[in-house]
């Protein structure tokens, strides 16, 4: 009894004593929590924590019933001697093996995390620094003796981007601990890095890109620690560029990044590819498949320097591989071969089917090569060299020659296509060679040969062109061609037929951009001068259209052509055929043969040196200045021209022929016969010049006077005199004419404009006639007869004699000569 009564005792003072230590376990816990829990516990579980590789010091610890431990403001370091922090963690929840803790043992069992906030310095020796910041972390971290460290999952947000993490790693041994602070510091630098630059990126905020990491390995030796992930991204955007469905996964073993494979597409296409870096070296390598808007993106989220003014319509397939180096991450370091094909693009305004070449990028210099541009009018091939701001190309083209206009804007080349136009069948090939400076664009020069055909070059038809050429800011220069000038509808062919076509050599053609001036050196052949001067200088050429050859005659050509109104022009033209020419002189259109002459252009004025041709049945040379003015100038000798011809050139009406001989100085203003002054000669031989409308009335007025019917009609077959001409009327003094009996003097005036005569001319009739003439004395055998009107029907009276001039007294009273001998 007395055993069960102790008993009974006993178990109600237990109770008891529960009873009371509740109370004091309860103050002495809140009363710990609110002190902190002994700096001993601190220590000893940080001592826990770092046996397994992460170094800590807690700013304070509270102990949560039913749950463990909580650290607050916990600080982790690099080493056991905590002199680098590379991270800091608001609070965690720390659990500890109860069994060992009952037996005064701190064994750490886990850690639990619970939308947790955690800072990792990108610098470990610069906590203050930048920091990789992680927020709203959920997960456990388990630990076992046998150092293993196992995370089941781990989930946080950074950069935007879902984090969850698996691992199962074994912790750092003691004393084996390997110090690779330098190499974190260069992996959280390149993640850091990465983070920095998602903050420009913009995401789907109902699908956040998700990140999935699971590591294994061993703390104390990071050589065999490994890291595989998984990225997805819904949406991914910058700078108004959208990817979608982005999908990679990789490894990170020791200092390796491998991403093994990566995907994403836009509106066009998708990209694929792989990728490694070195992380120690800053050096990796990839490869790319694409049929995305490559260009777009690498402007946009790399801000690479895309400016060809190229626009890209069609599908974009490249392939592609490189290296990199990121040790400047600001200006990363990029090599890049690969191929590239491109459908509907345009470059500067002009638009192409198809791109098609090799590429290297090296550093920001671009190489294309196997380059071909197609359109429907033609293709180009050749290469293409970038190199800073030096672009060098290669090509080969058959592309209309009006497609190059924008390429060269500003430029003295611009307005040359510019007045370029094609026609059917045209074509274009040129191969050239050169570079320009892309900061400077005055800074280019090529140099190469060509080839059209059926174009029109300032409405000037060229049925084919070859030449080599240097062209660059400061000139043109073409030589060594031929151009072959397509008169189908040339004025001059439809007027008198001809050739269709006319081919020229040519040894140089050269514009100096400085100077505005044409250096045309060594143009030889059958052909039109005026299309070949209007392909340069049209005011020029329109002086030269007055010249109407009948056929292309041969011409050879070089000079200088101002194409400004400085009045630099100096171009000499020789010419010569053996067919017609049409030239307009004293307001009739002549018909000249064998034509040949040196024609010399300076400024506005043309002159016409070393002119011979054949008209009127006899030869005729001349020197002609046409000045800017517009006033013709020159001299004309001419022997032995058919009389007939001139009469009905110029409407004299005569009949039968006669020879005529002369010269003529003299000079009229816009073809005005008003306007022309001059002086020369004439003589007649071998004609009737009687029958002549002008001194045909004159003959029944002389047969009247001296009452004999055939007085009058006796042959003069010869005359001569010299005249003067002032404003646009010949004057003379002395005409000559005699007969068998009678010889003639005269003096007058003809209006060349109005046809009409004013003429005076006495006679003195001798032998039989002058018997006949005895009743009219005093002036024994003297008569004078004057005409006036029209050329054609001019009045002749007999009129008073009046005494005549003394030259012409001498030629009257001087015995007739058997022939009338008429001088040169």
């Amino acid at each position: 009894m007395f055993r069960l009564r102790l008993l009974r005792n006993l178990k109600s003072a237990l109770w008891l004593l529960i009873v009371a230590l509740i109370p004091t376990a309860i103050a002495g816990l809140y009363w710990a929590n609110k002190t902190g829990l002994p700096e001993e516990w601190r220590k000893a579980i940080e001592q826990e924590i770092s046996n397994h590789g992460a170094h800590v010091e807690i700013g304070s610890l509270t102990y949560v019933p039913l749950k463990g431990f909580l650290a607050e403001n916990v600080r982790v370091f690099a080493e056991r001697e905590r002199t680098h922090e590379i991270s800091r963690l608001e609070q965690a929840q720390i659990v500890l093996d109860h069994t060992k803790l009952a037996r005064g043992e701190f064994r750490l069992k886990k850690i639990e995390l619970n939308n947790a906030r955690l800072s990792l310095p990108v610098d470990p020796k610069n906590p203050a620094g930048e920091a990789l910041d992680f927020s709203g972390i959920h997960g456990t971290i388990f630990m076992t003796a046998d150092r293993l460290i196992e995370i089941p999952s781990a989930r946080a947000e950074v950069g935007g981007i879902k984090l969850t993490v698996t691992a199962k790693i074994l912790g750092e041994k003691h004393g084996h601990g390997d110090k690779d602070e330098k190499h974190d510091g260069k992996r959280r630098e390149m993640i850091a890095h990465i983070i920095n630059h998602l903050e420009s990126w913009t995401f789907d905020h109902e699908a956040l890109p998700e990140l999935h990491v699971d590591l294994t390995g061993d703390i104390s030796d990071r050589s065999k620690l490994n890291a595989t992930f998984r990225l997805e991204a819904p949406s991914v955007a910058k700078n108004q560029y959208r990817l979608n469905h982005l999908t990679a996964q990789g490894s990170l073993s020791g200092h390796l990044l491998t991403v093994n494979s990566f995907q994403a597409e836009d509106s066009r296409g998708t990209i694929s590819g792989h990728a490694d870096y070195q992380i120690l070296t800053h050096e990796g390598r990839f490869d790319v498949d694409s049929t995305i808007d490559l260009p777009r993106l690498l402007k946009s989220w790399l801000d690479a320097p895309m400016n060809l003014d190229v626009l890209f319509g069609g599908t974009q397939t490249i392939e592609a591989l490189g290296d990199f180096n990121l040790e400047n991450m600001d200006d990363p370091v990029v090599h890049l071969t690969g191929h590239a094909s491109c459908e509907s693009l345009m470059f500067r305004g002009v638009s192409f089917d198809s791109l098609e070449t090799w590429f290297s990028w090296q550093e920001g210099d671009l190489f294309l090569r196997d380059l071909t541009l197609t359109r429907p009018d033609g293709v180009t091939r050749g290469k293409a060299l970038k190199k800073r701001n030096i672009l060098q190309i290669g090509l080969h083209t058959t592309l209309p020659a009006t497609l190059y206009k924008p390429f060269f804007a500003g430029q003295p080349l611009e307005k040359i296509i510019a007045d370029v136009t094609e026609h059917k069948d045209a074509s274009t090939e040129i191969h050239l060679e050169g570079s320009t400076d892309l900061d400077d664009p005055k800074a280019w020069a090529y140099r190469g040969n060509g080839d059209v055909k059926n174009i029109s070059y300032r409405g000037v038809p060229v049925k084919s062109a070859n030449f080599s050429f240097n062209v660059s800011a400061e000139e043109l220069d073409f030589r060594d061609g031929s151009v072959t000038f397509d008169y189908t509808d040339y004025p001059l062919r439809e007027a008198f037929g001809g050739p269709a076509e006319g081919t020229a050599a040519v040894a140089r053609i050269r514009y100096d951009a400085g100077e505005h001036t044409v250096t045309v050196a060594d143009v030889v052949g059958e052909i039109w001068a005026a299309p070949l001067v209007r392909l340069f200088a049209p005011a020029t050429a329109d002086n030269l259209e007055q010249y109407r050859f009948h056929r292309p005659p041969m011409l050879n050509g070089s000079g200088l052509i101002d194409v400004t109104p400085q009045g630099r022009t100096n171009l000499t033209v020789g010419f010569s055929t053996p067919h017609q020419a049409d030239y307009l002189f004293l307001g009739k259109n002549l018909t000249l043969t064998a034509p040949s002459a040196t024609v010399t252009i300076r400024d506005k004025e043309v002159r016409v040196d070393g002119l011979t041709l054949q008209a009127f049945d006899g030869p005729i040379s001349a020197e002609f200045i046409h000045s800017g003015d517009s006033v013709l100038s020159g001299e004309m000798n001419w022997t032995d021209l058919s009389m007939a011809g001139v009469s009905s050139t110029y409407g004299f009406g005569m009949k039968g022929g006669g020879l005529l001989t002369g010269r003529i100085d003299f000079s009229i203003t816009k073809g005005d016969i008003s306007t022309m002054q001059g002086k020369g000669l004439l003589a007649l031989e071998d004609a009737m010049l009687f029958s002549v409308p002008i001194f045909g009335p004159l003959s029944k007025v002389m047969a009247a006077v001296l009452n004999r019917k055939g007085a009058g009609f006796q042959m003069a077959r010869s005359a001569f005199c010299t005249f003067e001409i002032h404003d646009g009327i010949a004057r003379t003094h002395d005409f000559h004419t005699a007969t068998n009996s009678i010889t003639f003097a005269g003096e007058g005036a003809v209006d060349l404009k109005e046809r009409e005569l004013d003429f005076t001319i006495r006679l003195n009739a001798r032998g039989l006639l002058g018997l006949i003439t005895l009743p009219l004395r005093p002036f024994t055998g003297l008569f004078q007869f004057r005409g006036t009107g029209p050329l054609q029907t001019p009045k002749w009276e007999n009129v008073g004699f009046t005494d005549p001039p003394e030259k012409q007294k001498r030629v009257l009273l001087a015995p007739p000569p058997r022939a009338l001998i008429v001088p040169e």
